[in-house]
């Protein structure tokens, strides 16, 4: 469970992680390993209360989809238990 606040909690399934291959310039190491995480989470289909719903749907965010959908990346780190932590933030 993810603690929202005090009151609201979020069940981890809800947050669909997956790993990709992050964009870049290349380098020596390019095509070998994926190295960003995917994050995303259906506002809509969540378990959070409408309250915090709508407050999030109404956010004007580019990581929010017209469908209500957050979408987040993080493609610096490299070991993926650093990534999951970073985009969770």
């Amino acid at each position: 469970m993810l603690n929202i606040s005090n009151n609201v909690s979020l069940d981890e399934n809800e947050i669909t992680f997956e790993a990709i291959r992050a964009q870049g310039s290349g380098g020596q190491k390019v095509n070998k390993t994926s190295v960003a995480i995917h994050l995303r989470f259906d506002i809509a289909d969540s378990s959070l209360p409408d309250f915090y719903k709508d407050k999030l749907l109404l956010l004007k965010n580019k990581r929010i989809t017209k469908e209500g959908i957050i979408l987040m990346n993080d493609a610096v780190s490299k070991y993926h238990n650093i990534g999951f932590n970073k985009v969770l933030k």
